[in-house]
């Protein structure tokens, strides 16, 4: 970060930059993933169950081992 950024002399904030982030290959796998999802639902086929959070108004597939409806 440069000496004379405003980030050094603003009143009242904190930050900190954001220096980390997804690898190629990670970005490669949710865009892959993105696209199969928007496939399967045009093409009116079933989402692969990896790939829900929620079917029907329930948990489902990954969101089912990952989330609770508990309180």
């Amino acid at each position: 970060m440069e000496r004379q950024h405003p980030r050094r002399t603003m009143p009242h904030h904190g930050m900190t930059a954001h220096i980390s982030g997804s690898s190629q290959s990670a970005q490669a796998r949710y865009a892959a993933g993105t696209r199969g999802i928007l496939e399967a639902w045009l093409d009116g086929t079933p989402i692969r169950e990896e790939y829900l959070i929620v079917e029907g108004g329930a948990l489902a597939g990954a969101g089912a081992h990952s989330y609770s409806t508990r309180k």
